[in-house]
């Protein structure tokens, strides 16, 4: 079987080095929570103009509500991220208060410790 022959843009229509380097930063950056918020309120705005619109025909009304749901899923997701990031910071926040009481309870109990013992070599 013989492998097709490949083709290639012409040099004029291929990115120099420069720009495909932008392109792959660019592709690199992670959008903000907020961006996609905003995006997808865009998305359900479109969506649902489109499922009560009038002159919608009832199979296109159909496809706009499910992109409006997902739409709403995708929210769902983002908004559950944000509170699973902010369970994180307070669990990361309650560890260290922990671990500073405990670390000032074996402080306690050290100094605690030392007078039973002196107590004991002494006798009551």
């Amino acid at each position: 079987m013989e492998e097709a022959p490949r083709l290639s843009a012409p040099a004029s229509l291929k990115p120099n080095d420069s720009e495909e380097r932008t392109e792959r930063a660019e592709d690199l950056q992670e959008p903000t929570r907020q961006w996609l918020l905003q995006e997808l309120r865009r998305v359900m705005e479109i969506a649902l103009d489109r499922v009560t619109g009038p002159k919608t025909p009832p199979e296109d009304r159909i496809k706009w509500s499910r992109i409006v749901i997902a739409a709403g899923g995708a929210c769902h997701s983002v908004l559950r991220d944000v509170e699973i990031d902010a369970l994180k910071k307070e669990i990361s926040e309650l560890k260290a208060l922990t671990e500073e009481h405990l670390k000032d309870d074996n402080e306690l109990d050290e100094a605690g410790n030392r007078e039973t013992q002196e107590e004991d070599q002494t006798g009551p």
